[in-house]
């Protein structure tokens, strides 16, 4: 797959660089030198998704809905611009960095700022068009040559909510039609949602008002843009001042921000500060996942984003991790109402939840790693779990009762059974983890039953899964994530709903955050 994306980056003609004005904030050296960086860049993390020439047909485009953006196409959703007009510079800075929460655009923020800025110039270069006489245009030049401005337009200050400005955001909802597509109640599901489609002919599902979940930004002012700007490339229009007052716009902001489940909504205080999740120092690690002691440790919040339309999202996980100095213990928790411990029928899948590791201090592609970045993922399943606690008593046999199995003997050859050829799915159970490793796309390796140093346990318990891993800091085996004190290691977080059919690429992901187990190690009470 890397071959294969360094001959596609080959084909791309970099065109007008030299005229193309330095981004904001932009202090590297020369443009030329931020190029470079941003190319590298682009072919690691983003290449994979958006293809090697930015025409969103990358290798990991048939896994993600909605589909990558093309940005050889010119038509950025996210803007701060007026209709018609390219995204700021800024703009697409903010979008690399947060990402768009709800889909499987990953932030950056953990990359360098002048790596981030880097990539702008790099994304900007990949809009170029070759016109009629031949030639490489790149769109941003192009606009800057015609005297258009990428200026951001004036969002005027935000007004306090009253219920006389809730009462006008109705009445602007009704009278703009909204719930045609939105639907009465904000679920983005009105009659006329089988019949949108984007510019390239892919349905295009109109935001869930419910969920709260706003690709471009969740507060007054994302909002009251995206509405003054709508949605390029979408059936989402423009609603400028000859259709609608900025007082009106705010009570439409207003309206639609009260549409959103409390369940859902964005907690910023709970999400991990600088992508950060400290590991506490304790005396002793509790590997029972409903052990009271789990309940005094400071817990963060990871947001999960969905690859595919999830119609029962788990929006986050809750991470805690300690370490007693020889091993370490992560807990996990998350809402499942109907836990799936069996997958025995091909129609049946179960849930689970996975941490990835990047074999190194630099992020890998969030997406497994690549052949020069690998990951170590540790995966746990509740089938798995349900096995080996003997709490269910499911099986082939129970599942399809008759059944016939032949078996066919060589008597110069006894025969070897799965188990014997050293398959780590049909070893005896010893816990509930997986330890694997993977470089890439269809690269996921389970390492050999010797190497999986890995426990676990987890417990369904009042609407949730408590899941816990367990590992010694340091391992024997190269493939292994290696815990150092005072050394950040990236980590990034998968769960599975069974329920509704979540396997393999079907799933939620964290974007990637920082795992650190302090150097100094404090003096703890007696009792821990």
């Amino acid at each position: 797959m890397k071959r294969a994306l360094h001959a596609g980056l080959g084909l791309v003609v970099l065109g007008c660089w030299a005229a193309t004005p330095p981004v904001s904030g932009e202090t590297a050296p020369s443009l030329r030198a931020s190029l470079e960086t941003g190319r590298r860049l682009y072919e690691q993390h983003c290449a994979p998704c958006h293809g090697a020439n930015g025409d969103g047909n990358g290798p990991a485009a048939v896994w993600l809905y909605p589909k990558p953006r093309n940005f050889s196409a010119g038509l950025f959703k996210i803007r701060s611009t007026p209709p018609g007009v390219l995204p700021s510079d800024d703009d697409l800075f903010r979008s690399i960095t947060r990402g768009l929460p709800g889909s499987s655009m990953p932030g950056f923020a953990y990359l360098p700022e002048s790596d981030r800025w880097a990539l702008v110039a790099y994304v900007k270069e990949l809009t170029a068009y070759t016109n009629a006489a031949g030639q490489r245009i790149n769109r941003f030049e192009e606009q800057r040559a015609a005297g258009i401005a990428s200026d951001p337009l004036r969002v005027p200050p935000e007004p306090p909510v009253t219920v006389q400005s809730l009462a006008l955001g109705k009445q602007v909802y009704e009278r703009m039609q909204c719930a045609l597509c939105h639907g009465q109640t904000g679920a983005g599901d009105g009659p006329q949602v089988p019949l949108l489609k984007d510019s390239f002919g892919f349905p295009a599902r109109p935001r869930d008002f419910n969920t709260g979940l706003f690709r471009g930004g969740h507060t007054g002012r994302d909002l009251y843009l995206r509405i003054l700007t709508g949605l390029s490339g979408t059936p989402m229009v423009p609603y400028g001042d000859d259709v609608m007052t900025p007082q009106e716009r705010w009570a439409l902001v207003h309206y639609i921000q009260s549409l959103r489940r409390t369940d859902v909504a964005v907690n910023d205080l709970l999400q991990p500060e600088n992508n950060l999740i400290p590991v506490r120092w304790v005396r002793r690690v509790p590997v029972d996942p409903l052990d009271p002691a789990w309940e005094e440790w400071e817990t963060v919040r990871v947001p999960l984003h969905p690859l595919w339309p999830e119609p029962e999202q788990v929006y986050a996980v809750v991470v805690r991790a300690v370490s007693d100095g020889r091993r370490l213990a992560v807990w996990l928790q998350w809402k499942d109402p109907l836990p799936q411990r069996e997958a025995v029928r091909v129609q049946d899948f179960q849930d689970a939840a996975a941490i990835q590791f990047a074999l190194g201090e630099t992020p890998a592609f969030l997406g497994m790693g690549d052949a020069q970045h690998p990951v170590n993922i540790w995966q746990w399943k509740a089938g798995w779990q349900a096995e080996l606690d003997q709490t269910t008593e499911a099986g082939p046999a129970q599942a399809y009762p008759a059944m016939h199995v032949d078996t066919y003997f060589d008597r110069m050859r006894p025969p070897l059974t799965a188990a014997e050829a050293g398959n780590f799915l049909a070893q005896p159970l010893r816990s509930p983890v997986e330890d694997a490793n993977a470089r890439g796309f269809g690269s996921f390796r389970s390492q050999p039953p010797a190497g999986q140093n890995v426990t676990g346990k987890g417990v369904w318990v009042d609407g949730s899964w408590n899941v816990v891993f367990v590992r010694t800091l340091r391992s024997r085996d190269r493939d292994d994530v290696q815990f150092v004190r005072g050394r950040s290691v990236p980590v990034a977080f998968a769960v599975w709903n069974g329920e509704q059919g979540d396997r393999n690429g079907r799933k939620m992901i964290s974007y990637w955050y920082q795992l650190r187990l302090d150097a100094a190690r404090p003096a703890l009470a007696a009792r821990r």
